[in-house]
């Protein structure tokens, strides 16, 4: 390529006429004309599918390349980590020279540029550079915290989480216009509905001064804290000057708050290139502000020049019927100042749009379930390729039912929905339990479970009791119940004995290893691993899904969330908080995607269905979630916000907007299909009211091409049972076929109950005769459990070895430790080497909204180093092995093993993977100690190994495999050192030691020793975290 003199290619850029000849895609004329647009300020109007972020991607490399600016002076900023990679990723392949010299633009969220900026200035306005960022979880826990610490006359304390997530949604608005709680506390209240918010603003003081005492913010407080240090001008400046152009990806989900930010930085005709597409603004519930999008030339605009607007409208995802769907969509969504209609590219295909309508929603779900079989099965969709798109949480079970009816495997990636799946259902029951105790209905579904198998009849003593006592049933449980049958009262004395574990536990663990600890008590896994086909991999999934959440509500060790978090799935559950997440991540295993409309922006299938499209559901009515100031305390009085899209707060003009933000969430649903698209609704889907086709459905229905199914002509009546699926039967032996069978039986039949009654005797005295013979077996003494002094885990006895007062900090007095994106990127890469050792795709990166991260990057790509290793290509014998290995009569160790990958017969390669560069840490030997003595000692399998080899894999920077070959005297000499270990811990021995692995330690800060050692080093490879 021939180089331009760097005056002509400056010429030519401001001209607009760059050169594209290194890039490997042709642009069309649309994507010519935004790539090769001068420096300038610049609104791309991006429609649906229309590719936007490669376009974005051209223009940044193209200014980069012909207008000779450095990578490090081009700035792209998006919303989400995910988006922020994939724009990084296009320009890497545009920009391969820079990229491999290490230089590359610099690409951020817009949550991330404001920490940056609070972390390089905050102390100019008093706040910590290391400041800590809470996400939702522990902030939703902090205003429990402060909700509680008042006495609030007018607010309803019944519902506590309810208020939170009012609070939650108060105090974002504040931050989303630049105000604090004192603004609404010096208004005047004229109302109750005032005097309502006043005290709510309360609350939020002490949750500001609960942030301040432990150092910590939350998202609102990022753009806050970033709009303040900018606001002072020679920062301002040294921000600016770095800086020759930038990029505002997704700007129309932005907040008037964000667009503040960018304003004082970038204004005054800074060479600024937003885009979006503001028909799909659907997070205003969020904060995102009409105004930003629709204002932009004005607020950034050129010597009072208006800045230009460029639209995108060829869709290169769709098929055409498709498209037309989508403009008819549009018409209903009125002028957004988005592109004017979506055009199809010149190659696309026909496509298929079909509805379908039904008397009930277990026909709808049924149907839905043949089609997508039949999809499958007849035009070779993989499972993957479709999904189930739907409005609200509620209808997500049946279908899933149906579904899983025809063993289609399904992903439920709708939170709210994901707690109805019978796996998830008992583990959130066991959690429920644990935090409230007073939980009956999950205390009767875990007893009803597969775990303790107790029928109806064997509870109701219980609940007399409990009514006696005046308590709960789980206190009744604790009595003498000599009433009971034998086996019912082992049955409850196991479970009893389990529940004390766990909620001991439930004190010093995070949420996501109470979850874990949870699942491997009950013996879940081993009954998803005994699942058939699809079911297994939908249950194993689903799981996976929910302890993603739980670690996303972990925010810090050492500080219980649970209250926090159990409230939050029940809002969940009621569609109160359902689309209060972001895009989906989805697994990329070959399941049925089942998520609500807001999480599937940004995604698209070959084929979608859109169920319930029926009134009041979609489009959705307002039902009290209106944004009205005047009834509701929880949104923020017009006086205050900087946007005025909102002013008008009549009744009309609220309906409006709610109204043209429900059709732009159907225009987001019917985009994500490339190929088929299917919109079903019914006449019932409770006993309630009949339904009718929504205002969506006969938009679509009225289209040309459009298949529609014969809709039933009259209502009727409401079906018996609105369930797909055969009766499932009560888990009572007495009524095996439920109770109505039951009525039925004993009407029809007076002697019915009787001779139930008399086989019912038969079969226990027949029990009685059983267990008498069992008695006079001979005991095995080892079977008898011992109760250890001490229980140990593999993790923490490395930690003792390390330092024993670090481990003192750690398990015997724990203090507080900083969340650690090492530890969580760690546990994420363990997870996808196991479900990839199981056989199935792993779980991408867990996204959660716009999560900020610090840490320095590793050198390479643990999971990409494990994929080209031996270790991927070949199958292991067993994935995460749990143990508990007992070392001594006082001494417990429990743990768990990668994998164990068996060469030959016999001969054992047992494998931890690190997801870290080789460790100088002598103590992590004591890991394969312990590994090596379980593989003998354990029971891990039937016969124990004949030899045995225990390694590291590190895979931080390429594959680097540590080995220990283990005979008799290794193993006699890890069995010393272990016993030489726990004795000391019995003994209580916590002395500080001192060593190159303080540089890492948490506990830096409390140990005097630590610190000393550390400034006698000559030279530290890395500070302390």
């Amino acid at each position: 390529m021939r180089i331009l003199p760097r005056s002509a290619r400056l010429s030519r850029m401001a001209r607009g006429t760059g050169s594209l000849s290194t890039m490997s895609i042709t642009p069309t004329t649309e994507q010519r004309r935004i790539i090769e647009y001068p420096l300038e300020p610049l609104r791309v109007a991006a429609g649906a599918g229309t590719g936007k972020t490669t376009t974005i991607a051209m223009r940044l490399a193209a200014l980069v390349r012909e207008a000779d600016i450095e990578p490090e002076a081009a700035l792209g900023i998006t919303f989400t980590n995910k988006a922020a990679e994939e724009l990084a990723d296009k320009l890497r392949l545009h920009l391969p020279d820079f990229a491999r010299e290490g230089r590359e633009v610099e690409v951020t969220t817009y949550h991330g540029f404001a920490h940056g900026i609070v972390g390089e200035f905050g102390p100019m306005v008093g706040i910590e550079r290391d400041i800590g960022v809470i996400g939702s979880g522990y902030q939703r826990e902090l205003l429990r915290e402060a909700l509680g610490a008042g006495s609030p006359e007018l607010l309803d304390l019944t519902s506590p989480a309810r208020r939170v997530d009012e609070l939650a949604v108060l105090g974002a608005r504040l931050g989303d216009h630049l105000r604090s709680p004192s603004d609404i506390l010096a208004l005047r209240p004229d109302d109750e509905v005032e005097a309502a918010r006043r005290e709510m603003a309360a609350v939020l003081e002490r949750y500001e001064t609960l942030k301040r005492r432990l150092g910590v913010a939350d998202y609102s407080d990022l753009i806050r804290y970033g709009y303040e240090i900018v606001s002072e001008p020679s920062v301002g400046r040294r921000i600016r000057d770095r800086y020759r152009v930038v990029l505002l990806d997704e700007y129309q989900d932005t907040n008037p708050a964000q667009r503040e930010l960018l304003l004082q930085l970038f204004g005054d005709g800074f060479p600024v290139t937003a885009v979006g597409d503001p028909d799909q603004t659907i997070y205003e519930w969020r904060g995102a502000s009409l105004e930003n999008f629709a204002a932009f030339p004005d607020h950034f605009s050129v010597a009072g020049k208006p800045a230009k607007t460029l639209a995108l409208g060829v869709n290169r995802r769709s098929d055409r019927r498709i498209i037309d769907a989508a403009n008819a969509i549009k018409k209903r969504i009125g002028d957004t100042q988005g592109v004017e209609r979506l055009v199809a590219r010149p190659d696309a295909e026909t496509g298929t749009v079909s509805l379908a309508w039904f008397h009930a929603a277990t026909d709808e779900a049924a149907w839905i379930a043949r089609e997508v079989r039949r999809l499958h099965d007849s035009q070779g969709l993989r499972w993957r390729d479709m999904a189930l798109l739907f409005r609200k949480n509620r209808t997500i079970p049946l279908l899933r039912e149906a579904l899983d009816a025809l063993d289609i495997p399904v992903e439920v990636a709708a939170l709210g929905g994901l707690l109805q799946v019978p796996e998830v259902a008992d583990l959130h029951a066991w959690m429920r339990l644990i935090g409230h105790p007073d939980d009956a209905p999950s205390l009767v579904r875990i007893l009803l479970g597969s775990c303790y198998r107790l029928g109806m009849g064997d509870l109701v003593p219980l609940a007399r009791r409990g009514r006696e006592l005046g308590a709960t049933m789980l206190v009744a449980i604790d009595e003498e119940k000599t009433e009971l049958p034998e086996t019912v009262r082992s049955r409850l004395t196991q479970f009893r004995e389990r529940y004390r574990t766990l909620v001991t536990l439930a004190q010093g663990v995070t949420l996501v290893d109470l979850a874990r600890h949870i699942l491997d008590a009950t013996g879940a896994w081993a009954e998803v691993e005994a699942l058939e086909g699809a079911r297994r991999l939908s249950a194993r999934l689903n799981l996976y899904r929910f302890l993603d959440l739980a670690e996303e509500w972990s925010p810090l060790e050492g500080r219980p969330s649970l209250d926090a978090f159990l409230d939050y799935l029940d809002l969940l559950r009621q569609d109160a908080a359902s689309e209060e997440l972001d895009t989906a991540t989805l697994s990329g295993e070959d399941a049925v995607s089942l998520l609500t409309v807001h999480r599937a922006k940004g995604l698209e299938w070959s084929a979608v269905f859109i169920p319930a499209v029926c009134s009041g559901t979609f489009p959705s009515s307002a039902h009290g979630g209106l944004d009205d100031p005047q009834r509701y305390p929880r949104s923020l009085p017009a006086s205050l916000r900087i946007d005025h899209v909102g002013d008008d707060t009549s009744e009309a003009a609220l309906r409006s907007r709610h109204d043209a933000q429900e059709w732009r969430a159907a225009y987001v649903a019917v985009t994500r299909a490339k190929h088929h698209l299917v919109l079903t609704g019914a006449y019932w889907y409770t006993t309630g009211r009949a339904k009718k086709p929504s205002a969506l459905f006969d938009a679509v229905a009225r289209l040309d091409g459009v298949t529609v199914e014969p809709p039933v002509g009259d209502p009727g009546e409401p079906p018996e049972a609105l369930r797909t699926g055969q009766r499932v039967p009560t888990p009572d032996p007495l009524f095996s076929e439920g109770w109505e069978a039951a009525f039925e039986n004993a009407a029809a039949d007076p002697g019915w109950l009787e001779r139930l009654s008399q086989d019912a005797e038969g079969f226990a005295v027949q029990q009685r005769r059983l267990r008498l013979v069992m008695d006079e077996l001979p005991k095995n003494p080892r079977l008898i459990p011992r109760q250890p002094k001490l229980k140990v885990s593999v993790t923490n006895l490395v930690t003792y070895a390390t330092c024993p007062k670090r481990y003192f900090w750690t398990a015997v007095d724990p203090l507080p430790r900083r969340p650690s994106h090492a530890a969580r990127r760690g546990i994420e890469i363990h997870r996808r080497i196991e479900l990839h050792n199981l056989g199935t795709v792993p779980l991408t990166d867990a996204e959660g909204y716009d999560l900020v991260t610090t840490d320095r990057p590793p050198r390479g790509d643990p999971f990409a180093a494990y994929l080209s290793s031996r270790f991927a290509a070949q199958r292991p014998q067993f994935v995460e092995v749990a143990f508990e290995l007992v070392l001594s009569p006082t001494v417990n160790v429990k743990g768990r093993i990668d994998a164990i990958y068996e060469r030959s017969p016999g001969s054992w390669e047992i494998v931890d993977f690190k997801t870290g560069r080789r460790s100088a840490n002598p103590a992590v030997k004591v890991q394969l100690e312990v590994y090596a003595i379980a593989a003998r000692e354990a029971n891990l399998a039937t016969d124990p190994p004949r030899t045995i080899e225990v390694a590291f894999v590190y895979l931080g920077d390429g594959l680097d495999v540590v080995t220990e070959r283990v005979d008799e005297t290794w193993l006699g000499e890890a069995h010393e050192h272990l016993e030489s270990l726990t004795g000391a811990i019995l003994e209580e021995e916590f002395v500080e030691t001192p060593s190159p692995q303080c540089q890492w330690c948490d506990f830096l800060a409390f140990c005097p020793p630590g610190r000393a050692f550390l400034r006698g080093l000559d030279t530290v490879g890395a500070g302390p975290r």
